[in-house]
Order: structure tokens, then C-alpha cells, then sequence
């Protein structure tokens, strides 16, 4: 059996030190070891360039203190203080992986009973843990793939900005006019925005005629037809709400605050989303994947967002392990459960990307839909899949789909019934 750590070890040049760096805000902690394991010297330094040429000086008089080879540096991945080292070294090509921080934290509770913990055993571990071959392959990303995951990246935390304020909106709205949810089921719609930019508590809409209200959120209105008819509804609720009319003014002046920034994220979300199309359109494997019905730009740029280019990988199930959506095995002492979770060791916005993007492909894509009725409804020796395994199983088939698709340079074929099941 081909053996994965056998094969990173090859990555470890010998007669190299190993350099394990701790990173953090304002110094970061280095330790230099021998491949025997032999550690012979720790120092800080800063986390500005000067640090940086210092690091480097210091690791190269290393070298020639031992009579070694060269040098090549573990830097653990926890949080993103390392980004600026990884990419110092990297353009001068000096050899760097990364250490993931939960297998290091592991290794470090296991070698010490007494759970020592400081800057410098975490550097040691980050070189003991490379000199072991127990490392990331690293790819950094440049160009087109930075400005992808940089500009997704700010995609994902405006959706969550946006859906942190519309939760924020309905729970004022419980509070002050809780019949305003009955006629507009999403708050966040254009009519519904329109309204609540007034900043008028029900107690003020009511005093108003019903013609003069639908004048006032006409001005506020931005989109293509106003549904009056909600408006006139609005209007007759809001004399005879159930809202409290305690603060009523205050809290629906907070509203149109509240709406404010809501509309100012959402103006921001679609110039990203433009940006991001832009920048799928420049990278080659993007055509291939935009053939497959059901996924859009959104989706694609999140898969190479958070894979980068896929011809990277020696085959697809490095990307299953990547997304962390692989079924693991939970059993003790003879014992299973009825459902095979997911291993969830991998990235979380991959899986985010994924799940969605496995919703909609059930919903809309012919060949996937069938494919996944199939192993929910087998019989019974041939165990059928529960509902969040068959969407497990779709975000794994997507991803073996993308990498056929990428590496063959080839377009979506929708294939026969017969070869779809």
C-alpha cells in the first residue's frame, strides 16, 4: 500500500536543518533541530521584514555551524500571523510546510504527561512534527488564485454580516409590529425594506392615510413594481398591532438604522459578486466547471477559492479529504451507529461551499437528482443512505466530477439514465 507519509518524508532533503517557527502578532518563536531530532538553538524574533532577514541570517549561520545542506522551515497554521512569514520565504524559495495546530496540539499532550506548554515546545513540535513527515503540503497562492480566495473570502464574511442583521431585524420586529412578518415573509425583501427605511412605528403609520403611506415608501422604494396591495395590509395591521408601544419610536428608529446597513451590505455583495465572475472568467478552470447545470459562478469560485487549481492534486480523493466530507467510521467494542457521519478534518468553508452547492444540484441537475434517489431508496441489504449522507455523497461526487472535468479539459456531458445509476 502506498503510504502518504512515506511519501512527504521524500519532500524532507537530507542533511537539511528543520526550522520550527510558533507564530504570533508581534514575535514569533523559532527552534532549529537536526533530523536526529537534536535541538541546537531557540530564539525570538519580530514579525516585521527585518525580523524576517534576521530569522533567516541566523538559520543560515546554523547551516554552516553543522556543515548541513540547507534549511527548511515548519511553521505551525494556526491563525493567520504565519501568512507574512510563509510568503517571505517563499519568494526567496526557501523551503517551508505547514504543521496543522490540532495534530500539533496532540502530539504535544502526548509526549508531555505534564502538558508543558510555551512559544518555544510549540516551535520544537512544528520541527519534530516535519522531521516526522507529519506536515501540509503547502501551496501558496498568487496572482488571480490570492485575488479569488481574498475576494471570496470577503463574500462569505458580507453573507454572514448580512444574515447577522436581518436576524437582528426580525427580532425588533417581533417586538414592535409582529403582524409585519405575516405579510412580508422575508423582511428583507425591497417592499419590505422600503417600509421599515421610514423609521415610522406602526402608532405613526396608522395616524397616516393609507394613500399618503404608499406615497412615502414609493420614494423609498428601489425596485422593479411595488406590491401595493401588502401596503394597504400593512397599514390597516398597524392600527390595531400587537406590537408594545413602549420605545416603539426608539426601536423603529433603530429599524431604518438597521436597514441602512443592511442595503449598504447588500450593495457591497453584488460589486464582489461581480469581481469574483471576473476572476473566475480569467482562470482557465472555471469554463469546465460553470458546464455542470446547477452550479454557478458563486459556487465555482468558492471550489477554487478554497481548493486552488485543482490539476494540483494527484487525484480526487485529496480534495474529499481536503473538504473533510469522507465518512468515517464510529465503532467501540463491536458497536455502530446507524449513520455514517462525516470526518469534518478539513476546511469548514469548503464543506459551506459544498453543502449548498449540493442542495441546489439535487434540485435542479437531472443526472444528480436520480443518482441520489437511487441510494436513498435501495432495499435494505443494500443500506440506503440517509438524507444527510446522500448529501455527503453529492458534495463527494461533485468534487470527483470538478477534477475529471478539470484534468480532461473537458465540458459536462449529461450522461444515459443507465449510466447515471
Amino acid at each position: 500500500m502506498k503510504s502518504s507519509t512515506a511519501e512527504r518524508l521524500k519532500q524532507v532533503p537530507e542533511r537539511h536543518l528543520i526550522v520550527g517557527v510558533d507564530p504570533h502578532k508581534k514575535k514569533h518563536a523559532a527552534v532549529v533541530m537536526m533530523q536526529n531530532a537534536q535541538v541546537l538553538g531557540k530564539r525570538k524574533f519580530d514579525n516585521t521584514f527585518g525580523g524576517f532577514e534576521s530569522l533567516v541570517s541566523w538559520a543560515q549561520e546554523q547551516v554552516r555551524a553543522t556543515g548541513s545542506q540547507g534549511v527548511m522551515f515548519a511553521i505551525e497554521a494556526g491563525g493567520h500571523y504565519w501568512r507574512n512569514l510563509a510568503y517571505y520565504l517563499d519568494g526567496r524559495d526557501i523551503g517551508l510546510r505547514l504543521v496543522n495546530p490540532f495534530t500539533l496540539k496532540r502530539r504535544r499532550e502526548g509526549d508531555d504527561i505534564n502538558r508543558r506548554k510555551n512559544d518555544y515546545r510549540d516551535a520544537e513540535m512544528a520541527a519534530d512534527l516535519l522531521r516526522t513527515g507529519k506536515f501540509v503540503d503547502t501551496r501558496l497562492p498568487y496572482g488571480a488564485w490570492a485575488e479569488l480566495r481574498a475576494t471570496h473570502s470577503a463574500y462569505r464574511r458580507m453573507v454572514k454580516e448580512s444574515s447577522r442583521m436581518g436576524n437582528t431585524l426580525k427580532a425588533l420586529l417581533d417586538g414592535v409590529f409582529p403582524e409585519f412578518a405575516d405579510i412580508f415573509k422575508n423582511p428583507c425583501g425591497k417592499t419590505a425594506l422600503a417600509v421599515l427605511s421610514l423609521g415610522a412605528s406602526p402608532t405613526a403609520v396608522a395616524a397616516l392615510k393609507a394613500t399618503a403611506f404608499v406615497e412615502l415608501v414609493r420614494k423609498k422604494f428601489n425596485g422593479r413594481g411595488l406590491a401595493v396591495r401588502k401596503l394597504k395590509e400593512v397599514h390597516r395591521l398597524a392600527g390595531i398591532s400587537a406590537g408594545i408601544r413602549e420605545g416603539a419610536e426608539s426601536v423603529a428608529r433603530e429599524v431604518s438604522f438597521l436597514v441602512q446597513r443592511l442595503q449598504l451590505v447588500v450593495m457591497q455583495m453584488e460589486q464582489q459578486v461581480i469581481h469574483l465572475r471576473q476572476l473566475v472568467d480569467a482562470i482557465p478552470e472555471g469554463r469546465p466547471l460553470l458546464s455542470i447545470p446547477g452550479i454557478g459562478y458563486i459556487t465555482v469560485a468558492g471550489l477554487l477559492a478554497e481548493l486552488g487549481s485543482l490539476r494540483g492534486y494527484q487525484n480526487s480523493k485529496q480534495l474529499v479529504k481536503m473538504a473533510g466530507t469522507n465518512p468515517t467510521e464510529e465503532a467501540s467494542a463491536g458497536k455502530s451507529g446507524s449513520h455514517t457521519p462525516m470526518s469534518k478534518k478539513g476546511r469548514a468553508g469548503l464543506r459551506w461551499v459544498l453543502w449548498s452547492a449540493a442542495a441546489n444540484l439535487i434540485r435542479v441537475n437531472e443526472d444528480f437528482r436520480c443518482w441520489a434517489r437511487v441510494r436513498r431508496e435501495r432495499a435494505a441489504h443494500a443500506h440506503p443512505l440517509h438524507r444527510r449522507e446522500v448529501m455527503g455523497a453529492v458534495c463527494n461526487r461533485l468534487l470527483r466530477l470538478a477534477y475529471a472535468l478539470v484534468n480532461h479539459g473537458e465540458c459536462y456531458r449529461c450522461p444515459t439514465a443507465e449510466v447515471a445509476i
